[in-house]
């Protein structure tokens, strides 16, 4: 009987301390959940007040994608290590725990860290801003957003190309659209018998009369290479950068006009075949 007695006690003990250990961290578990929940439910809910707060709209427009992605991870950090104190775990412990990973985490991270700070680059010294049409590594369109790893640019074709920012910020880059004016050129091959001075008037009397040239600049049409079976002219034509697309090929389509109208023959390419 004593025997039973002690059995059924230190069983009781043993479900004693597992009910409270329960209850002790049960609690601080739903706490935690609870805490994550409404945390990243108030962090969506912060970035959008915060897309359309005064502060928000004042921002340049090239940061403002970086901006709230960086703030949106900060708060979602920040309700994390919340949570994780909640649970029981000294502050200390915590960053002693972060500070003894850090190496690994950025070896881990090494590239990412390396877009964070390729795109903290571009933000700072706006090599190009949204909406400029922009070429590197091989890829080219207008600029829609700089985000805080990527930056998103669309294509003539409407695709959508997520450039890396680590590659953007120590690539050559090309800005199209930097500058409010722009140099239409255009090369035209004619046959080597041509008088010279017919081609350069045709060409700069169809040059001029575009309605898109900036009537400020000189127009130029001058004699530029010889080849085997052609001489190349060149013409050149100032235009705002808007207008660059919509100026080139009606400068490419008048000055050809202007060429057939006085008999001006374009070069045939020749191949010459020997046995």
């Amino acid at each position: 009987m004593i025997l039973l007695a002690s059995e059924g006690s230190a069983a009781e003990r043993v479900l004693k301390t597992i009910g409270d250990i329960g209850i002790k961290y049960g609690l601080k578990l739903l706490a935690a959940v609870a805490v994550i929940v409404v945390g990243l439910w108030l962090t969506k809910l912060a970035v959008k007040l915060l897309e359309r707060s005064k502060w928000f709209g004042k921002i340049d427009r090239d940061a403002r994608a970086f901006v709230k992605s960086a703030i949106k991870i900060a708060l979602t950090v920040m309700v994390i290590v919340t949570a994780i104190a909640i649970m029981g775990v000294p502050m200390a412990s915590i960053v002693a725990v972060i500070a003894s990973c850090g190496v690994a985490i950025g070896l881990a991270l090494q590239g990412s860290l390396s877009n964070f700070a390729g795109g903290l680059m571009l933000v700072l010294f706006k090599p190009f801003r949204v909406g400029d049409y922009i070429q590197a590594n091989g890829q080219e369109g207008t600029v829609e957003e700089i985000g805080v790893f990527s930056t998103k640019l669309i294509t003539v074709d409407n695709r959508q190309v997520v450039m890396p920012n680590a590659g953007l910020s120590n690539s050559v880059l090309v800005n199209a659209t930097h500058f409010d004016e722009r140099r239409v050129d255009i090369f035209f091959r004619v046959d080597p018998d041509a008088d010279s001075d017919a081609v350069v008037s045709a060409l700069r009397l169809a040059a001029e009369a575009q309605a898109k040239r900036d009537p400020v600049k000189p127009v130029e049409t001058r004699l530029d290479s010889y080849g085997e079976s052609f001489v190349k002219y060149h013409v050149k034509v100032w235009c705002k950068t808007s207008d660059y697309w919509e100026l080139y090929y009606s400068l490419a389509e008048d000055c050809k006009r202007a060429l057939q109208e006085n008999g001006i023959r374009f070069s045939v390419q020749q191949v010459e075949m020997r046995k």
